[in-house]
């Protein structure tokens, strides 16, 4: 049945794409499915791309597909799963999802900065950026993203750490 609704459905997209590459109800494919998840991510990035240029200021119907792609395109890559392994594009993906509000993403790239997989080991990374009024803001992003998922409901245990001061910058974003 997703077959046939993933020619023109991003959900059935993403559904058939997960069913090839684990060979759930067929037998599995997973670089097909690879095709199916980032056919997904595209329409529904066209989909949220016409919202917001017609004015919704938070994007329209088909962000939850567009994340959903993009974690499972994230969990891909991060497995090997139709794909050769790829840490840093795991970790992109993952960092992508998590920064459209996708709470299991962001418990993931923070795990991969905490973990050092796709970059740099390091619970405080001091990630350099400037904010509009060009002063430097030091970010530890894993704790940021850790806290972000806690903020949205999505807790992990064992993760006090993230509370103390040390993780925090002094000049928050």
């Amino acid at each position: 049945m997703f077959g046939r609704l993933a020619e023109s459905n991003a959900m059935a997209q993403i559904m058939y794409g997960l069913a090839l590459r684990h060979g759930w109800g067929l037998p599995a494919d997973p670089p097909l499915g690879i095709s199916y998840l980032s056919r997904a991510a595209s329409n529904s990035a066209a989909v949220e791309a016409a919202a917001l240029s017609s004015g919704l200021k938070k994007g329209g119907a088909a962000k939850g597909e567009l994340v959903l792609a993009i974690y499972e395109l994230a969990n891909s890559f991060r497995h090997g799963w139709g794909v050769a392994k790829d840490p840093v594009a795991a970790r992109s993906y993952y960092e992508t999802a998590a920064n459209l509000g996708d709470t299991d993403a962001m418990n993931e790239v923070a795990k991969c900065y905490e973990d050092g997989f796709g970059g740099k080991k390091d619970r405080r990374r001091g990630q350099l950026k400037f904010d509009a009024d060009a002063d430097l803001v030091r970010q530890f992003t894993a704790a940021k993203y850790y806290r972000l998922a806690e903020k949205n409901g999505n807790k992990t245990l064992g993760n006090t750490w993230i509370w103390k001061d040390k993780y925090t910058p002094k000049d928050p974003v």
